[in-house]
């Protein structure tokens, strides 16, 4: 079976608490071991990344729905593409809060972030490209 990679980014409509993420994060990875989807989602200053890899069909489906969630606006899919492998193969989803700055990888996952929300390159790749590479090694 092909998969595909999808990530997007959206802005939060508040501030989110710890427990409001964990409950995300919770029902992320309960929803998405149904499905076979595994991911990353990333939370920095009111705005979420996340990654999302599975089969086409089931990202475009999933999509439309976490489009509909309240908690976010602004969605937009910055990166969907096949891939040959997944990159988060040991989460059907990961959470990463780096308001709490603790969290590795922070300065380059920041970078990404904000250069998504921007539209700007880092270096000459692209932020999707650079976070699934982050994620590589």
């Amino acid at each position: 079976m092909s998969i595909n990679q999808l990530i997007y980014i959206s802005q939060a409509t508040r501030k989110m608490s710890n427990s409001e993420l964990l409950q995300i994060h919770t029902t992320a990875q309960e929803n998405n071991a149904k499905i076979d989807v595994t991911g990353s989602l990333f939370y920095n200053g009111g705005w979420f990344l996340q990654v999302l890899e599975g089969p086409i069909e089931t990202l475009s489906k999933l999509y439309i729905k976490i489009e509909k969630d309240p908690r976010h606006k602004n969605s937009r899919i910055i990166y969907n593409e096949p891939a040959k492998f997944r990159t988060f193969t040991r989460w059907t989803m990961n959470m990463t809060n780096l308001d709490d700055r603790q969290a590795d990888k922070y300065d380059e996952l920041v970078e990404v972030i904000e250069a998504a929300k921007t539209d700007r390159k880092i270096g000459s790749a692209s932020p999707a490209v650079t976070l699934l590479k982050i994620f590589k090694n």
